[in-house]
């Protein structure tokens, strides 16, 4: 295992970028020292932001402190596992297509935006557009899963495709924007405005139910195979909040703009 710790950090941001356990397994660990990150305008060696010891030839990264000032970790990994003993930044996991990040703490804004493959754990809460699309692009999250243990801010999942993220504490509003596929599930509040512009795709609410726009319709009452089959999933990863749902869900179809083919299931009646 390699480990990272924090040598020089301050509020001055760090890119990760391109530092991952598969770009960094062929190398030695005074190879990676060497390695120039970015730090505000200027490049500095890997070495003078962080101690490093261990063996980068299992792909397992182990890192340790505060890392909420350093932005995309683990962004691009292909495979490997990277844990964070601490918080992050933005853009972690970040166009992500396997392996898996571990984050014991909160990360920012745009967690696994764009991701592909792979998995991704927040034992805290992470910022808005969680799994989403970057800015200037249509489509968000292909692949993958997002659980996040706390709370969520605005616009996550907005133009996934595929993939599944869970938030299991409150999440923001415009959940689900723009949804063309995949699976969003959260269990604490909803923000305002959940699956606005959706086509297709499946939005969990399991705890109160937000008030829903005028375009979505109800379907019907119904305890979904999938809906249970993902909840005992959940269950079995440890996700307490999801061994006491019954799977009992109310239906609503929409958003009827855009041909009302989404799927945005309630586990409590409408405010």
């Amino acid at each position: 295992m390699l480990t990272f710790r924090p040598r020089s950090l301050d509020s001055i941001p760090v890119s990760f970028a391109g530092v991952t356990p598969d770009a960094m397994v062929a190398k030695t660990t005074s190879q990676i020292e060497r390695v120039l990150l970015w730090q505000g305008n200027r490049q500095l060696p890997l070495a003078e932001l962080f101690d490093i010891s261990g063996d980068p030839s299992d792909e397992v990264w182990q890192l340790e402190g505060d890392f909420s000032s350093v932005h995309h970790l683990a962004a691009g990994m292909k495979r490997g596992e990277l844990q964070l003993a601490g918080s992050a930044g933005r853009h972690a996991g970040e166009s992500m297509t396997g392996g898996k990040l571990v984050i014991q703490g909160d990360a920012g804004d745009y967690l696994g935006a764009e991701m592909r493959g792979g998995r991704i754990e927040v034992t805290g809460s992470a910022g808005d557009h969680a799994g989403a699309a970057l800015v200037g692009s249509k489509v968000g999250m292909r692949g993958g899963e997002i659980l996040i243990g706390g709370s969520a801010g605005t616009h996550a999942a907005a133009g996934m495709r595929r993939g599944w993220v869970t938030i299991v504490g409150d999440c923001g509003p415009w959940a689900g924007y723009r949804m063309r596929a995949g699976s969003l599930f959260v269990f604490g509040h909803c923000g305002p405005r959940p699956g606005a512009g959706m086509r297709r795709g499946t939005i969990a609410l399991l705890g109160p139910a937000p008030t829903l726009l005028p375009t979505f319709a109800y379907a019907c009452q119904l305890c979904p195979q999938v809906i249970h089959l993902m909840l005992r999933e959940l269950a079995a990863q440890g996700v307490e909040q999801a061994t006491g749902q019954s799977g009992d869900m109310a239906l609503h179809n929409g958003d009827l703009l855009e041909g009302g083919r989404g799927e945005l299931f309630l586990a409590q009646p409408v405010r």
